[in-house]
């Protein structure tokens, strides 16, 4: 799967002023390094053509906001409620999103590319063209999201929810999904989806079918 990589200006030797996320509508063309933006409460923000690298949102309050071609690069996002937001063209490397509020969200063309993502929350979601790479997802939340073209390599998906979502074309066959939480083993959100034998034995045994030696 083909994934439109963030479209960036040639990065500044300077870091931006970090008042431009505290005061200005639109933030254009900025890069950002190693601001802690602490709290930072902002709805409808519009973020374009921007850079953040080893920069901290933890616990701010995003809601709503718009990011297209924006990279963050070693962020920390733990705990940030960004409901509502709308991510086009965008790539979390590297980035902590623990516990991170991202229900509602419309993401297309995203890359988290060894994000460690334990208890996000990505319920009531639409997430297209968007790859997992190497992340840590234990406990997260994808309920009633959908999915067109998503994919996950080598994650770590133990006890994450799938509650009502479809999961038809895409493959859990390298990723961990031990403990995983869906309904039962003939309901729809599991028509389609691509494991391995040994995922498929081990998901019998957690939706109660007995398989017989």
């Amino acid at each position: 799967m083909e994934i439109a990589r963030p479209q960036l200006p040639p990065e500044s030797e300077t870091s931006a002023d970090p008042a431009r996320m505290l005061l200005d509508e639109e933030v254009v063309g900025a890069a950002f390094r190693g601001v802690r933006f602490g709290a930072l409460v902002r709805e409808h923000l519009s973020v374009q053509g921007c850079r953040f690298t080893g920069c901290s949102f933890a616990g701010s309050v995003l809601g709503n906001s718009q990011f297209s071609d924006v990279l963050f690069r070693n962020c920390d996002f733990s705990n940030a409620d960004l409901q509502g937001c709308s991510f086009h063209r965008v790539e979390f490397a590297d980035c902590k999103l623990t516990g991170t509020g991202l229900a509602e969200t419309t993401l297309n063309h995203l890359l988290f590319d060894r994000c460690k993502g334990e208890f996000a929350n990505f319920a009531f979601s639409r997430l297209r063209t968007v790859r997992f790479a190497g992340c840590r997802m234990r406990s997260a939340a994808f309920g009633d999201c959908r999915f067109e073209r998503v994919e996950f390599a080598q994650c770590e998906l133990a006890a994450a929810e799938f509650f009502g979502t479809r999961l038809r074309g895409v493959s859990f066959a390298d990723s961990d999904i031990r403990g995983i939480r869906v309904r039962e083993i003939d309901s729809f959100e599991l028509k389609g989806v691509k494991i391995n034998v040994l995922q498929a034995a081990e998901l019998a045994r957690l939706l109660g079918v007995e398989i017989e030696e």
